[in-house]
């Protein structure tokens, strides 16, 4: 019996040219560095912990050959090697990063193998060679339109009635929307990418194109400050106030970096949600799929919200229970949306857990891991940047005449070299701050661990929140459903 799982995704995707990726080209908008190898490690240890054991899916006994695809390091093909006594690993990536095997245990190097090679080509092995496929975390290296050919390529090699585990999340861009967004709709359509919290749908290809047709009607050169805060009803009319009256930038508005983050996902071809477009390619593959409810990780509050002092574990507001966190059940045949909602409430708990207490303590955390993986992008996100504002003939300047400077960074002024990069770094510098003062690290550490904050100079997050204003720093954002991570697997079966 076929249970592949009914969707909304738009069919017509199947029909687009199979790849558009030069042959041999490799995807990845990533510089992978030791921080992110860092936070993999964190994300091992949460997803193991959670599962308690090493995947989802419960086998009767250890698969006897298994390969990681996108092994990173290698550190979970290690510890498969190693709890799994009896079976052979290969762990596949397109860099050569793992450890060398003759540091390894005997009893693990020998049942233990590294291959290089680009995920997206064929896979240099043969048909039906493996009983465990596990790939995690790889929606920014695979383009949406090669989502079919690698699922297809995994089912090649999968023995019969073998077993795939994906591990993916969507690619979000955490910030606190604002009252206004300076967005324009359009009826163009991208693929996955969308302003996150708001409710118009807006894609960052057709945003770069309705400002410039915007300057072309106008007769006016439209800078990143003017667009700050208009409203999507009546654009024209407010600009041309705006462009009279500027307003210095809001330290707390990350609209240009999330619309260049979406416009870089949209050069890739890669997509924001792989959630919503996986269970429809899965399907083409594997007649059978199980899944669990998505885990959405709430954006935590700045730390001008004062309950936060004193409510530091009730960061979430959805209260999950690690016990039933990964709980696999097959992909219903009603709409995805419908059967997330009613799975999610079964596992929410009714509040005061231990477990609760322990959830909320993992927010900052995959919020942390979020930003990283974020900043290892940032050179993309700069090149999306300047495609987006660099036509500007003006560049436009951090203005602080019209009232006294917000931030210590808000004093920037252009370099007579690239004055749009350095308008960039300003707006990084803020996003990076604001994060890092919602992560709040030290906070969680004095409160689990107890732990006296060093003497010295205070970090430079807080400086940031402190040199704002009061009605800048106070909540003054809207009251959406914001997320630093939505994570999901999913298990698929050959027939």
């Amino acid at each position: 019996m076929n249970d592949s799982p009914h969707t909304n995704i738009d069919v017509d995707l199947l029909s687009l040219p199979k790849c558009r990726r030069l042959p041999g080209e490799v995807i990845s908008p990533l510089t992978y560095t030791n921080d992110i190898v860092d936070f993999d490690h964190w994300d091992h240890m949460f997803i193991t912990n959670c599962c308690r054991s090493l995947t989802l899916y419960d086998f009767d006994g250890p698969p006897s050959t298994i390969l990681d695809l996108g092994c990173g390091r290698g550190l979970w093909a290690i510890e498969a090697a190693k709890q799994w006594q009896g079976s052979t690993v290969v762990g596949f990536d397109i860099e050569r990063t793992q450890p060398r095997l003759n540091v390894l245990e005997k009893s693990v190097s020998r049942r233990l193998k590294w291959v290089q090679g680009n995920l997206l080509e064929q896979l240099p092995f043969l048909p039906g060679q493996f009983d465990f496929v596990r790939m995690v975390r790889m929606g920014l290296h695979i383009p949406e339109d090669e989502w079919p050919s690698v699922l297809a390529e995994i089912a090649r090699i999968l023995k019969p009635h073998g077993v795939l585990e994906i591990i993916e999340e969507d690619l979000l861009f955490p910030c606190q929307s604002t009252r206004s967004h300076d967005v324009t709709p359009s009826s163009g359509q991208s693929f996955g990418s969308s302003t996150q919290g708001s409710n118009t749908v807006v894609t960052a290809t057709s945003y770069h194109k309705s400002v410039l047709s915007l300057k072309a009607k106008n007769g006016t050169n439209t800078s990143l400050d003017s667009l700050s805060g208009t409203s999507s009803t009546s654009l024209p009319s407010v600009l041309d106030t705006k462009l009279r009256h500027p307003k210095p930038p809001d330290p707390q508005d990350h609209s240009r970096l999330q619309r260049a983050w979406e416009e870089m996902l949209y050069n890739y071809f890669l997509s924001s949600q792989p959630l919503s477009v996986l269970p429809l390619y899965l399907s083409l593959s594997f007649p059978s799929i199980r899944s669990h409810p998505p885990l959405q990780i709430p954006l935590p509050p700045n730390s001008s919200d004062k309950q936060q002092l004193t409510t530091q574990h009730s960061i979430s507001t959805v209260q999950l229970d690690p016990a039933t966190l990964f709980e696999l059940r097959a992909l219903s045949a009603q709409p995805s949306s419908e059967a997330d909602s009613s799975a999610r409430a079964s596992v929410m708990t009714a509040g005061g857990s231990e477990s609760e207490r322990t959830m909320s303590s993992w927010a900052c955390m995959h919020l942390a891991r979020t930003v990283r993986t974020i900043v290892g992008c940032k050179e993309s996100i700069w090149s999306a940047y300047e495609r987006l504002y660099g036509e500007d003939p003006t560049p436009p300047v951090v203005r602080t005449t019209q009232q006294k400077s917000t931030s210590a960074w808000s004093d920037l002024r252009p370099s007579p070299t690239n004055p749009l990069r350095d308008y960039f770094e300003r707006d990084w510098i803020n996003w990076e701050n604001d994060m890092a003062d919602r992560t709040s690290l030290r906070g969680c550490m004095q409160a689990e661990l107890t732990w006296n904050e060093p003497v010295g100079k205070p970090p430079d997050w807080r400086l940031w929140r402190n040199s704002l204003r009061q009605q800048d720093a106070c909540s003054s954002r809207d009251e959406l459903a914001e997320y630093c991570r939505s994570l999901r697997g999913f298990v698929c079966f050959k027939s």
